[in-house]
């Protein structure tokens, strides 16, 4: 997958989901210019709901929020009791 758009927030959201090949397989029917329907799908996989006209400016905040789900989807947590 890979954005036509270049705002950095996409593109590092376009980085994190090639971690996460389960949500890969959701995007690869859509090509590049359903930017909005990816988005989407991204937001679906990550439990976020969304609602309303969102603008490009939007859509840029919302794939920096997107870009830290998705991180904290393959980032664990280890306690070691010592």
């Amino acid at each position: 997958m890979y954005f036509d758009l270049t705002p950095q927030q996409l593109l590092d959201l376009n980085d994190e989901v090639q971690h996460h090949p389960d949500l890969q397989k959701l995007l690869v029917n859509h090509n590049s210019a359903e930017l909005e329907i990816m988005i989407a799908e991204i937001a679906a996989f990550c439990g976020v709901v969304l609602d309303g006209y969102y603008t490009q400016e939007d859509i840029i905040r919302l794939a920096e929020i997107l870009r830290k789900k998705l991180y904290e989807r393959r980032t664990g947590l280890v306690i070691i009791n010592s």
